[in-house]
């Protein structure tokens, strides 16, 4: 028996969104800078250790015009029970809004120049139209298919035409394209419609919508696709003033700490700053990346408000070369200056006999001991009026006496809450007889 099949039918398209969807950014919380020396290292390594509060949301796309399987809008159909479908799910429950597209603007813009994905300051040149205005809704790429969507105001310089928009923008546009403003109206929750936050389905109520009109969501994803992080570190307080990715990576002297750090991690130490590096100022990026290669965006068109950066400074470095010289009910401690550039000078401490004990160690001077250059030195005595603590606080050498000092060289006021000094492991010892003292002490 023969089996008849008939002619294939017409086709009907299928397309998927593209995944550009990415990661709301990590937030960087509790920053540790620890200190180690061993043989090689005397002056001392920072290590830094990065803690973070990680992503469960994707970002925000800011005006999803609902569409159909070939792009086209999806427009309203005006009668209960029609359903429109959201390009991304699960939706976050409370973190969208729906419009309806109820009027257009005449006066049309154009971009002076392409956009990215996750853009946030766009240029339409000038005059500005007077409705372009904060809080005003945009639509780019009007009746584009595939490139249609809308955004709102945050801010705009009508000097220069440049708007400064609340959320990133998803699509990347070219130069050129149409930029409009238009009237959209929020719409309530089970009055005008209802919205299936798994499955990302929008159904109409009865008299929710007007027929033709276009409707327009700004929501959040749930994030299930996080993949790894990647961390990088650029040299000087925040040199990369719009903090993307692509920046980062483009900035000069830019390195890599990791860029495979397990997704189930919320803290990684970077063990990579160099002796050399000591005291000098860093930034670190981390960026949140999915499965699909997408990193996390920016979350403020200002830099500083971006939450996946920090500026740090590194612990200064450890002295070298530490002698003392003594003569009667003197010590002169001296040692060669730290050539870091952030470090603001030093703090002696002394502590009796040999060995430096922390427990019994005072501060020896009263202002901060200037950084200098070549050797440094400070006097204990009751000869040193400048910068030595009284002797009712911290008592002046008497002969016969033996001694332990450690220098702590401390930076300038930073980043970190109480500035990053440290105590050195190295010291040096004096007994208070006639002579000059060599470091070990016991003369």
């Amino acid at each position: 028996m023969a089996i008849l099949e008939s002619l294939l039918s017409q086709q009907v398209i299928g397309s998927l969104a593209a995944d550009i969807l990415a990661a709301e950014p990590a937030i960087l919380g509790l920053i540790q800078a620890t200190q180690f020396v061993d043989g090689l290292t005397p002056r001392g390594k920072t290590k830094i250790t990065l803690n973070w509060t990680a992503p469960t949301r994707n970002e925000f796309i800011g005006g999803e015009l609902f569409i159909n399987p070939d792009q086209t809008a999806d427009l309203a159909e005006g009668v209960s029970g029609a359903s429109h479908e959201t390009q991304f799910d699960p939706i976050v429950s409370g973190s969208f809004t729906v419009l309806e597209r109820t009027a257009t603007s005449g006066n049309a813009k154009t971009l002076t120049a392409s956009v990215v994905h996750g853009q946030r300051v766009v240029n339409i040149g000038t005059p500005v139209p007077a409705e372009i205005i904060a809080n005003a809704y945009l639509v780019i790429d009007d009746g584009v298919a595939g490139k249609e969507e809308y955004a709102q105001v945050k801010s705009v310089n009508t000097a220069t035409g440049e708007v400064v928009l609340k959320d990133g923008l998803f699509f990347g546009h070219a130069s050129g394209a149409s930029v409009k403003e238009v009237t959209l109206a929020a719409k309530t929750l089970t009055t005008h419609y209802t919205l299936d936050l798994a499955t990302g389905v929008l159904t109409e109520a009865a008299g929710g919508f007007t027929a033709g009109n276009r409707i327009v969501i700004r929501y959040q994803t749930t994030l299930q696709d996080l993949d790894h992080y990647e961390l990088y570190r650029v040299p000087s307080n925040a040199p990369v003033s719009v903090p993307t990715k692509v920046n980062v990576l483009a900035a000069s002297g830019v390195a890599t700490v990791s860029a495979s750090i397990s997704a189930a991690a919320t803290s990684f130490q970077d063990q990579t700053p160099l002796e050399s590096d000591d005291g000098k100022d860093f930034s670190y990026y981390l960026f949140a990346v999915d499965s699909q290669g997408n990193a996390s965006n920016l979350s403020s068109e200002v830099m500083t408000q971006n939450l996946h950066l920090v500026m740090v400074e590194l612990v200064p470095a450890i002295v070298q070369n530490l002698s003392t010289e003594v003569s009667s009910n003197k010590v002169v401690v001296s040692w060669d200056a730290v050539g870091d550039p952030n470090a603001n000078g030093y703090n002696i401490f002394r502590s009796p006999g040999l060995t430096f004990d922390p427990l019994q160690a005072l501060k020896v001077n009263s202002t901060l001991i200037p950084k200098g250059t070549g050797r440094v030195s400070f006097d204990d005595s009751a000869d040193n009026v400048a910068n030595r603590r009284s002797g009712a606080e911290v008592p002046f050498p008497q002969d016969g006496q033996t001694f332990a000092y450690k220098i702590e060289t401390e930076d300038t006021v930073t980043f970190w809450s109480d500035g990053t000094a440290n105590i050195p492991t190295l010291d040096t010892s004096a007994s208070k007889t006639a002579g000059a003292g060599d470091g070990t002490g016991g003369r």
